[in-house]
């Protein structure tokens, strides 16, 4: 699922590249139970939302069962809206 050629530190390279001038970047942060972050990322991949691939792997919080993991979505930008 989350088992990918994206070791951490490729992760935080590619996070650490800047937007070019038409892009919009969201991050998405999955928290909770590990089993319930796999669920989640399966989940929107379902839909043909996000690759699993592209999410970090889950890491712990330090809180008891707690773990995290990001998404970076990078997209192009929005043209601009007329009033």
């Amino acid at each position: 699922m989350c088992e990918s050629n994206q070791t951490p530190e490729r992760l935080a390279l590619l996070q650490r590249i800047p937007p070019s001038p038409n892009q919009e970047i969201l991050r998405h942060i999955l928290l909770g139970d590990y089993g319930a972050i796999l669920r989640a990322i399966q989940v929107l991949a379902a839909y043909g939302y996000a690759d699993p691939n592209h999410w970090s792997p889950p890491i712990p919080t330090g809180r008891s069962g707690e773990y995290l993991s990001i998404l970076t979505k990078r997209e192009a930008a929005a043209p601009p809206q007329e009033n």
